[in-house]
């Protein structure tokens, strides 16, 4: 099976009418990438999550359609490439510089392969039904029970808070200055920034595709649907995608976040974020 046996659509949107979008997707022939811009939240940072996406997502497209280049090394040379060309300083911590996450998945020979950075993943639909789901949890699994966020999930579940009030606001910077030591280093979490290292320690893994219907890739603001509001499976999304396109998906996960704006059903950090979705349907 080859890459002209790939139907590829695409879907992306803003978290809300009053700011950009900053999750971008790429595509070329058997090639994807998904690159979620991380709101920069210091004053005065000069490159935003968006725009290093953009350039990110450009460079790894053009990196990763070697076939003979391993996905970490197309992810360590973009990100290299990327903050040469946006002038990041070689350390930077969560919300002080221009951040992504990113996934990128491409066919090679018979084979479906993907690396991710951060928490946007891969969902592949097998032809007996199974799904098959592929992230990098480390970020969560560090931040999951720290005292700040079992305080901000807390207030909202009772009621007491909201989300974006101030108390949300500070327990979300008190989350992220708590993360400066872990993040780009072995044992913490990984993250594309100005630090090249992050593509090596992408986690991979690889399918054949004649046991594959769908993949899905998917930013955070879409995977909610499934792992935290529980609307939706990754079998009805690509069922949804198949039927409809991706826009319906994301439509949605839209009257999802609507439902629940202050996050008292559903505690999260923005009532609702950007959403990127790639559909990759199999055909015979």
């Amino acid at each position: 099976m080859h890459s002209s046996t790939l139907k590829i659509t695409t879907a992306i949107r803003a978290g809300s009418p009053h700011v950009a979008c900053e999750d971008r997707v790429r595509t070329a022939p058997g090639l994807v990438a998904v690159v979620d811009g991380v709101t920069t939240v210091a004053d005065g940072a000069e490159v935003l999550g968006g725009t290093y996406a953009d350039v990110l997502g450009g460079e790894i497209l053009t990196l990763a359609a070697d076939p003979h280049t391993d996905l970490r090394t197309a992810l360590a040379s973009g990100i290299s490439r990327t903050a040469k060309a946006l002038g990041l300083a070689p350390r930077t911590v969560p919300g002080s510089s221009a951040q992504a996450t990113v996934t990128v998945g491409r066919v090679r020979g018979t084979r479906f392969e993907v690396a991710a950075i951060g928490d946007s993943p891969v969902a592949a639909i097998g032809i007996d039904g199974s799904v098959r789901v592929h992230t990098d949890n480390r970020l969560a699994a560090l931040v999951g029970n720290r005292p700040a966020r079992l305080e901000q999930w807390e207030r909202l579940r009772s009621g007491a808070g909201r989300i974006g009030d101030q108390r949300h606001r500070e327990l979300m910077q008190e989350i992220m200055r708590g993360l400066a030591d872990a993040v780009n280093t072995p044992g913490g979490y990984w993250i594309a920034g100005a630090d090249p290292r992050a593509g090596q320690y992408a986690v991979v893994a690889d399918w054949p595709l004649d046991e594959l219907t769908d993949i899905l890739i998917a930013t955070d603001g879409v995977s909610v649907a499934v792992d935290k509001y529980q609307v939706l499976t990754w079998t009805q999304i690509a069922g949804l995608c198949r039927s409809e396109g991706p826009e319906a998906v994301l439509n949605l996960v839209d009257e999802a976040d609507a439902s629940d704006p202050f996050g008292h059903r559903w505690p999260r950090a923005k009532a609702g974020d950007d959403k990127g979705l790639v559909h990759l349907q199999l055909t015979a």
